[in-house]
């Protein structure tokens, strides 16, 4: 097994039965999930983020992600969030000002 993907694979074999894996071929990563089952590794692919690609049944993917593909509490962790792009507002002297994505923004900040 590719050790770059355990953390994914343990994922999707939650959702698909996987024929077949690489990390690192040109530079991206692919699993060949059986036909009846492509669709739902197609899905958490993209709620992960990575872009996936299907040829001749080979989903293609992007492996150069901020996301540890390598440890299955990280994918856990992606998968658990919702989906869709948050971010954090706050009002200062009357008006909105972006604080940015919900992940980076600072902890306990009560200030204003």
């Amino acid at each position: 097994m590719d050790q770059g993907l355990v953390g994914l694979l343990a994922g999707l074999w939650a959702v698909c039965d996987t024929r077949s894996c690489c990390e690192d071929d040109g530079g991206r990563a692919y699993v060949i999930p059986t036909s009846a089952t492509r669709a739902a590794a197609v899905e958490m692919l993209n709620r992960l983020g990575l872009r996936p690609d299907v040829v001749g049944g080979i989903v293609w993917f992007d492996k150069d992600t901020a996301l540890r593909l390598d440890e299955i509490d990280a994918v856990r962790r992606a998968l658990a969030q919702p989906r869709g792009h948050q971010v954090q507002w706050r009002v200062r002297d009357g008006r909105f000002e972006l604080v940015g994505p919900v992940d980076a923004a600072p902890i306990g900040d009560t200030d204003t």
